[in-house]
């Protein structure tokens, strides 16, 4: 079996703390199983796991994989939903056409991506990435710029295929709120104009439905301003 990537398992782990309201002193490893350990779940705890990952993951789990193989332990049920996913979606890969690669890519997933108009991805930050130790230790808040890269990146993918490597040459973001992990950042952005090698985008993050953060971006396929150009 394939080991799951890292950001399959720490998003349903992520679920795991949010649906069924396991304290932070919970371990829950890669190999933790579903029974008999210190969170033990229990029929409904399954169930209610099952509606998140379904939701979150666009598959469907169907009654016989529960408390078979699949459910044997986080990372076998992490593998069956990658191989869902992979099966069920047949669209491109956006985040391997992204330029980024860990520790500084903050889309987890991508929902919806139509070209030269609009993009919804999300970032699910557990509360374990390394920047927390020194940004408010004690009372973790996720960094409004790295909130505000995660638009760029959206943005990226959402211009047209040849701004993929586009740089970011102008933002505008106003932060509502603070976000503390573990949360799901929802990431939105629509592309509003271009004028040369510029692309003018409105973008926004949410977390449970509230605005944390909204503004405008301007990336560059070039990666340099166009004298006079601004947006």
């Amino acid at each position: 079996m394939a080991t799951p990537q890292r950001q399959t398992l720490d998003q349903i782990k992520l679920l795991l703390r949010r649906d069924l309201k396991l304290g932070p002193d919970i371990a829950i490893p890669d190999d933790m199983p579903f029974v008999g350990t210190e969170a033990d779940f229990d029929s409904l705890d399954i169930l209610l796991l099952l509606s998140s990952i379904e939701k979150q993951f666009k598959v469907k789990i169907p009654s016989e994989a529960v408390g078979k193989e699949v459910f044997r332990n986080v990372s076998t049920l992490a593998h069956y939903v990658e191989r869902e996913a992979a099966q069920n979606g047949g669209g491109p890969d956006y985040l391997a056409v992204l330029p980024h690669r860990e520790p500084f890519r903050f889309l987890t997933r991508i929902n919806q991506i139509r070209e030269n108009e609009l993009g919804e991805g999300v970032w699910s930050v557990t509360g374990q990435e390394p920047f927390f130790a020194g940004h408010f230790p004690g009372q973790p808040l996720v960094p409004g710029v790295l909130i505000a890269e995660a638009m760029a990146q959206l943005c990226g993918l959402v211009g047209p295929a040849s701004s993929t490597q586009g740089k970011l040459v102008h933002i505008d973001v106003r932060f509502d709120r603070p976000v503390s992990p573990p949360a799901e950042i929802v990431v939105r952005c629509r592309h509003l104009r271009s004028v040369g090698e510029l692309q003018q985008f409105e973008a926004s993050a949410m977390v449970n439905d509230a605005v944390v953060a909204r503004g405008m971006l301007a990336l560059s396929r070039t990666g340099e301003r166009v004298p006079g150009g601004a947006l």
